[in-house]
């Protein structure tokens, strides 16, 4: 409520934000020693507090997700081996840090995610290296030629699986437009954080365990009566799939047709970018054209005096006269116009949420006569247009402007639409001067020797350049306020004629007031007028088809049309490219698995668990009630194609090594699957628990000493680790009982084809 300056500080491109706003905020504390009395300055907002918390998620997962893969390898084979593991996470995360700054790539948002998602990844290539070093050791070799065959096994299909996982994110480099400016730092992250933890697997860790490795007396899994609980319960399900493959293979397919479908049932539904609770909200008003800035003034005062109820806003800062242009930017400017930015407490110390606080503000504002207001969030992620945004287009604004009332007339009964408006404005009043053609011809005068002379009377004109030392002021001629602003003194100014004489302005042109348009939009050359609206309540999907259908009985006039554009443009843009780079992705990691396996066959089967690991994500979104979102979901199904393959190419791989050493392809299905159990479960929990902090919003603060158990970026990023969780949860296990199923029934068909030829030559008479 108090009269202010706003002095907003932006950064170039790729500076630090974080070190500049903490220079801000020193230079800030010296000059509150050097204000008069009664002067205050108030730091209303600071991006820097953000990438504080952004970070300390980071570090908090980071080190929660050391800790806990060190319980779960630690239960598994012993505290010195779980320490080997857990050192590829600091030193493939010091490698990554280095080459991002080579690279000079920031510590944004997306790439500390980036971090985040690769968190649980990074130990999937040091579980499988050291448990088979582990595991030769535990067969009586030393530890040098433990650690080099046990290297040498695995090392190729170690090397796929980490080739298969960036081949997924490598088609998202190639993303168009600004979302993919915006989400492209996300898959360099991973492609880089994989590629140093695949060194730190084969090179690092082979060496410490060459030196360090210790062994512990564990069950030999070769003699059945001491074959613990949990994997004779496993190897009795396998043998039971793989005595009957065919309904096993049936049931996963039917799981995945049956998933769809009670998906399509009871999803909730479909959404472009997801919604958090915002940090910041902003408050649009529109009085009508011409008002004057005293009034408009008046009316965000009385809005002011509004929002003081409210505690969990920190500042109010109002700006009247400039349009929307962001926080604490500066947009276009009119007298009618104004905005007001309100700061936020930080999440913690709110007393309800924000969009609660949000929709309370939008309700107590709402029918508040003579203006147009808008109470809009604070949107993460790339620029969004509205969700609801249709374009009007034609030649007549009149007829225009007809269809606009019609069309809002049929939407505004849509349940959750709210800051339903258009962008025409047509009660500018203007004064128009008419000129007389025929007498201006007689005189030798054209009309634009008149509206230059009107323009230069009433706007001004720059006739020269007064300096002073280092300075430029612009000299401008133009009549004095108490002229210009008198019709009668400006229709008695007299026009000089070509001649020479002077001439009544009045003579020549007759005046009027009149209502005009405020502004004339083009776009593609055609005059349009856009409608939008925001949504709450419900998800943007859902209010956009409604509205489609409500408009699809209206019949626009010929020579007008109607397009819906703004988020729906967007997400099938965004829908399109995912479902090419998801199809992209299986073709490199397809081509890829041909390669190491030399076999068709093979990498058939592993492509078919990636797509029914989506039987996983539909779960998870069923089970946790989030919608399917086309960027963080579509996102999440993306990796999962790369996570899901590693696993599979380790115990496939396994089954080649075991049957060129000469065992039964059924015994060295079970023999592989109980070998490889130990670390396709280690692998998949260690990447699930790295993703827990991030879909919960529950990780522990080890800077406070203490629990959170909210946090506004697990908000956003929720539905993209849900996908992953749930798909790789229930892609282990098809990893473990489908895979080698699958194997079973392909290779069992592939040789009774191969002996069917032979039987029928042996069976011709002679």
């Amino acid at each position: 409520g108090r009269e202010s300056v706003a002095l907003s500080i932006s950064i170039r491109s790729g500076e630090n934000v974080y070190s500049i706003a903490q220079q801000v905020k020193a230079l800030l504390n010296v000059a509150r020693e050097q204000l008069p009395a009664g002067a205050e300055i108030i730091l209303s907002v600071d991006d820097s507090k953000w990438i504080v918390l952004m970070l300390s998620d980071l570090e908090n997962n980071i080190l929660s997700g050391l800790l806990l893969v060190l319980v779960i390898i630690f239960l598994s084979m012993g505290f010195i081996n779980a320490i080997f593991v857990a050192l590829a996470i600091p030193m493939s995360m010091l490698i990554s840090f280095t080459i991002l700054r080579i690279t000079g790539l920031t510590l944004s948002m997306i790439v500390l995610f980036g971090l985040i998602l690769s968190l649980g990844m990074l130990v999937d290539n040091a579980i499988v290296i050291v448990e088979n070093i582990y595991r030769h050791m535990q067969e009586g070799k030393d530890r040098v030629t433990a650690a080099r065959e046990g290297t040498a096994e695995v090392a190729w299909p170690v090397i796929t699986s980490t080739i298969t996982t960036v081949s997924a994110f490598l088609p998202l480099l190639f993303w168009p437009g600004i979302t993919g400016e915006f989400m492209g730092y996300m898959p360099k992250t991973v492609i880089i954080t994989l590629s140093a933890s695949l060194f730190v697997a084969m090179v690092i860790n082979p060496a410490i365990c060459s030196r360090l490795m210790k062994v512990k007396t564990l069950p030999d899994i070769r003699k059945p009566k001491k074959i613990n609980r949990f994997m004779a319960a496993y190897e009795k399900f396998l043998r039971g799939s793989l005595n009957h493959p065919w309904f096993a293979s049936f049931v996963c397919v039917m799981m995945l047709v049956g998933t769809i479908a009670v998906y399509g049932r009871f999803g909730h539904g479909v959404e472009y970018f997801p919604s958090s609770d915002p940090d910041s909200i902003m408050i649009f008003v529109w009085k009508p054209e011409g008002s004057s800035l005293d009034k408009t003034d008046e009316l965000v005062r009385t809005i002011e005096r509004k929002l003081d109820k409210y505690e969990d806003i920190d500042n109010v800062v109002a700006n009247v006269g400039s349009r929307p242009g962001g926080f604490m930017s500066s947009g276009s400017s009119g007298s009618h116009m104004a905005r007001i930015s309100l700061d936020l407490k930080e999440m913690e110390y709110r007393k309800q949420s924000s969009r609660e606080l949000l929709n309370q503000i939008r309700e107590e504002l709402t029918g508040i006569p003579g203006a147009e207001i808008e109470v809009r969030e604070e949107r993460h992620g790339p620029p969004q247009d509205p969700p609801i945004n249709i374009e009007i287009s034609g030649e007549d604004f009149q007829v225009l402007a007809e269809v606009t009332r019609e069309v809002t007339r049929i939407v505004e009964t849509v349940p959750g639409l709210v800051d339903l408006q258009d962008d025409y404005e047509e009660a500018r009043p203007e004064l128009r001067f008419r000129v007389d053609r025929t007498r201006a011809a007689l005189l030798n005068v054209s009309t634009v020797m008149v509206a230059n002379f009107i323009k230069t009377a009433v706007l001004g004109r720059k006739i020269g350049t007064f300096r002073q030392g280092e300075d430029e002021y612009d000299i401008t001629l133009r009549l004095a306020p108490e002229e210009r602003d008198d019709l009668r003194k400006v229709l008695r100014l007299n026009v000089p004629a070509p001649g020479g004489q002077p001439i009544p302005l009045s003579s020549l042109a007759s005046a009027e007031y009149a209502g005009g348009l405020g502004a004339i939009r083009r776009k593609d050359q055609e005059r349009v007028i856009t409608l939008k609206a925001e949504v709450e309540g419900r998800l943007p999907n859902d209010a956009l088809a409604e509205v489609k259908q409500k408009l699809s009985a209206y019949r626009v006039p010929t020579g007008y049309a109607i397009r819906f554009t703004g988020q729906d443009t967007q997400q099938k843009e965004a829908s399109d490219f995912l479902l090419k780079a998801f199809v992209v992705a299986l073709f490199l990691i397809a081509i890829i698995l041909i390669t190491l396996f030399n076999s068709i066959m093979i990498p058939f089967i592993i492509m078919v668990s990636v797509v029914l690991s989506l039987v996983g994500v539909l779960i998870g979104l069923l089970t946790v009630g989030l919608p399917f979102g086309i960027i963080m979901t579509g996102l999440g199904v993306i990796s999962l194609a790369g996570i899901v393959v590693n696993n599979a190419i380790v115990l496939i791989d396994y089954v080649q090594v075991l049957r060129e050493r000469g065992l039964a392809r059924r015994e060295a299905l079970v023999r592989s699957g109980l070998v490889r159990l130990r670390p396709v479960l280690l692998t998949a929990v260690t990447t699930i628990l790295g993703l827990m902090p991030m879909a919960t919003g529950v990780s522990f603060n080890f800077r406070k000493l203490h629990f959170v158990f909210e946090s506004s970026n697990s908000q956003w990023w929720s539905s993209m680790a849900v996908a992953i969780i749930f798909g790789l949860a229930f892609a282990t296990l098809l990893t473990l009982v489908f895979v080698p199923t699958m194997y079973e029934l392909l290779e069992s068909a592939a040789e009774r084809l191969r002996l069917k030829p032979a039987e029928a030559q042996d069976s011709t008479p002679a």
